[in-house]
């Protein structure tokens, strides 16, 4: 059949016929086994839907424009994903060893902030090797200044005193609160701890050198101590 067809009905082949020709002047929108596009959109990539070999729909969530392909939702692969560089935070990424992280600065420097680039860097300065900790610079440790009396926090470790005005204790938590070989260093900066005592107290039954409490009673003295993680203290 040649020509140009034009039915206002329904026109069947019988099995096995062949039926080909110019459809520029219809929708095919009958024609079965022809997937049709549904949803379409600009740039949308195509889908077929529940496995229906007739039923394709552009995904408006899946973009791509010859250049950049834009997934809304989520990416999910049960291959190795690759790519010269990744955009985003990556604070939903799980699994990442440090094994794969590349290290800056040198061999067995500590990993750090870089506050000019928000990066993490190393420096010589900074290096634990050997199970030796070795820095090439200052240490700041906490300092706290109290004219009453108090209960050290965990977090303390210079504890100052100023004796000027009255006599002040200073009570030690339990020592299981804290870690082991974990110091506190307590000082008269008043200087008048020979008129207003320092009296350092443990927690309950713990211990100072065996004592409950030990006394700083000369002006601008001071104590040193450390825990056993457990219930007692030593001065060092």
């Amino acid at each position: 059949m040649s020509g140009t067809v034009i039915m206002g009905g329904t026109f069947e082949l019988p099995a096995g016929g062949i039926l080909s020709g110019n459809l520029s002047t219809s929708d095919a929108a009958n024609v079965v086994n022809v997937p049709r596009v549904s949803n379409a959109t600009n740039n949308a990539i195509i889908t077929n839907i529940g496995g229906d070999a007739n039923t394709l729909t552009c995904e408006s969530n899946l973009t791509f424009d010859g250049t950049i392909l834009n997934v809304t939702g989520h990416v999910t692969a049960s291959l190795g994903l690759s790519a010269s560089f990744l955009y985003g935070d990556g604070s939903n990424l799980i699994n990442v060893k440090a094994d794969h992280v590349v290290a800056e600065g040198p061999a067995y420097s500590i990993q750090f902030h870089d506050s000019s680039d928000g990066d993490l860097t190393g420096s010589s300065n900074l290096v634990f090797s050997n199970n030796v900790l070795s820095i090439s610079g200052g240490i700041a440790f906490n300092r706290i200044q109290t004219t009453a009396n108090m209960t050290a926090s965990t977090t303390d470790y210079f504890i100052a005193i100023n004796t000027n005005s009255n006599p002040v204790d200073v009570r030690l938590p339990s020592a299981a609160l804290l870690a082991n070989g974990q110091t506190y260093v307590i000082k008269d900066e008043g200087g008048a701890a020979n008129t207003n005592n320092i009296t350092v107290y443990t927690s309950g039954s713990q211990t100072i050198d065996g004592q409950n409490s030990v006394v700083l009673e000369s002006p601008y003295a001071s104590i040193q101590l450390y825990c056993d993680g457990s219930d007692k203290y030593f001065i060092f």
